[in-house]
């Protein structure tokens, strides 16, 4: 059993959750092709299993027709790339909003399974992001036993 796998079955569990439905490989393309990144690893398992959701206060940017605005992962991308300040590097792809305005993204530039990292809003472009997990999967764990 993967990592993933694990972390897919404590979020069902949840009683305090809300997913879509999850999209397929040509939606997931389609978007690829909007960011011009690659989107890889357990966090393509998890558009393709739930398209976008959470559980509790946490809530995962993601693709589909029914995914809210707010959570929606192209235009919040495209947002934080030309809206914001400090505009989000091109090779970062946020999967939530830490709800202070900072993001945890994956740093596509790492290609198969992306690490984690923060990116504070507060500091400038030229920020080194902090490393937060080694890829998606752990961190989404780390992130679930912080509501236990």
């Amino acid at each position: 059993m993967t990592i993933y796998t694990q972390v897919s079955a404590r979020l069902v569990r949840f009683e305090n959750k809300v997913f879509g439905v999850g999209v397929t490989v040509t939606q997931i393309v389609d978007a690829e092709r909007s960011l011009g990144i690659p989107i890889e690893g357990a966090y393509r398992s998890f558009l393709m299993q739930f398209g976008w959701g959470g559980v509790e206060h946490l809530e995962l940017y993601g693709l589909g027709k029914d995914a809210p605005a707010y959570l929606e992962l192209v235009a919040m991308t495209q947002s934080e790339r030309t809206e914001m300040n400090p505009r989000l590097r091109p090779a970062l792809l946020p999967v939530m909003n830490d709800g202070a305005g900072n993001l945890y993204c994956l740093d596509t530039s790492v290609r198969g399974e992306p690490p984690v990292v923060f990116w504070d809003h507060t500091q400038g472009t030229d920020q080194v992001p902090e490393l937060e997990a080694a890829d998606f999967a752990s961190w989404l764990s780390g992130e679930l036993d912080s509501l236990a």
